[in-house]
């Protein structure tokens, strides 16, 4: 089955600007399949589990978290909730402002603490061409980071799978995707 999706979205519970309800109808309005909430760890979670549970969607929707880790500076790694498996992606590598050997150096280090599965190589729905190399050996997959109703639409992925969340994810993991981009 031919599935559209967004692994990276921000909503009321951090810095987005819409609810995760209005962050639903209007990836759903796009013709999406998936989405996943990824706010940052800073802010209350229970709220915010208590705002993803009651979004009414025909998507499926992913629970995840963006965390800020510090390793010679900060790194955001979403960690995205499937059923049974979890997806680990470095997000928007182009946000670092580094080279790619210091982006290759972070990875390696970020990898000892998380079992990283993807990396984001876009920063805001726009595409990064300079980290779509082989020197990164990870999937690399294309997400809008949307904090506002603009930043919806910009960046995606398609991969036929499953409909289901761990399928999903499995794909990702195994690299079986495409990124689309407006």
């Amino acid at each position: 089955m031919l599935l559209k999706g967004c692994l990276h979205c921000h909503t009321t519970c951090s810095d987005g600007d819409l609810t995760p309800q209005e962050v639903a109808d209007a990836y759903q309005a796009r013709g999406y399949d998936f989405i996943a909430y990824t706010d940052h760890d800073y802010f209350p979670r229970q709220r915010c589990l208590e705002a993803y549970r009651a979004t009414r969607t025909e998507m499926i929707v992913f629970t995840g978290i963006e965390l800020t880790v510090f390793e010679k500076g900060y790194l955001h790694i979403n960690k995205i909730e499937g059923d049974r498996e979890v997806l680990h992606v470095m997000n928007h590598l182009g946000e670092y402002d580094l080279p790619l050997a210091k982006i290759i150096e972070r990875l390696a280090a970020v990898a000892k603490i998380y079992p990283l599965d993807a990396v984001e190589i876009t920063t805001k729905g726009f595409r990064n061409l300079e980290f779509e190399v082989p020197e990164i050996a990870y999937p690399k997959i294309a997400s809008d980071d949307s904090h506002t109703r603009l930043g919806i639409g910009r960046a995606w992925i398609e991969m036929d799978a499953g409909r289901s969340k761990d399928a999903i994810l499995r794909a990702v993991k195994n690299d079986d995707f495409w990124n689309c981009y407006l």
